[in-house]
């Protein structure tokens, strides 16, 4: 398999992981108990960066490519950020990707874990109010279970770099005539 064949097979596998992790979300949030408080935005916004694989990268840099141009002015402020450049505060869901935002951002809050043990546990972020009495539940998201299914490489990078760096490979490649991969 070449090079563009194989990275147009990851970016569509991509689409539909993200589906299925969104279903599971969708699914898993009224029996959790938790909901992020109204416009907090805080794990977008923490000191910490949540890092990425650059194929999240490539398919958040394809969509501002693609469908949202006026977000690569945000590219100007990569080396003077605090937080995640693609934040919007005056947004309701504070971010200008979110349709292809990444697993950690998909996920977070709303994601368990495998225990030691094989089972599934549930811990909500620190930041979310108790909407509910949690339901008890032996199954639910597991974020690694998206996160590295389709990880090409074991490198990760902050979010914003691994969308520039990939945005920059993208612009190069279409200024030498090739068309961005479709999915």
């Amino acid at each position: 398999m070449d090079d563009d064949a194989g990275r147009n097979t990851v970016l569509c596998y991509m689409t539909q992981r993200y589906r299925e992790l969104d279903e599971q979300v969708r699914t898993f949030m009224p029996l959790c108990g938790s909901a992020c408080p109204s416009g907090c935005g805080i794990c977008c916004t923490s000191e910490y960066e949540p890092e990425v694989t650059p194929e999240e990268g490539e398919y958040a840099a394809k969509y501002i490519i693609e469908f949202r141009s006026d977000l690569e002015s945000r590219f100007d402020r990569i080396n003077s950020r605090e937080y995640c450049i693609f934040y919007d505060e005056h947004s309701p869901l504070h971010c200008t990707i979110y349709p292809v935002r990444p697993v950690i951002c998909r996920g977070f809050g709303f994601c368990g874990y495998t225990t030691k043990s094989g089972g599934f546990a549930y811990r909500p972020c620190r930041y979310m109010e108790q909407t509910a009495q949690p339901v008890t539940i032996a199954d639910g998201p597991v974020l690694s279970n998206y996160h590295f299914q389709y990880a090409c490489a074991s490198t990760t990078l902050p979010i914003s770099d691994a969308i520039f760096r990939a945005w920059q490979k993208l612009r190069y490649r279409m200024a030498e005539g090739e068309e961005p991969d479709a999915c």
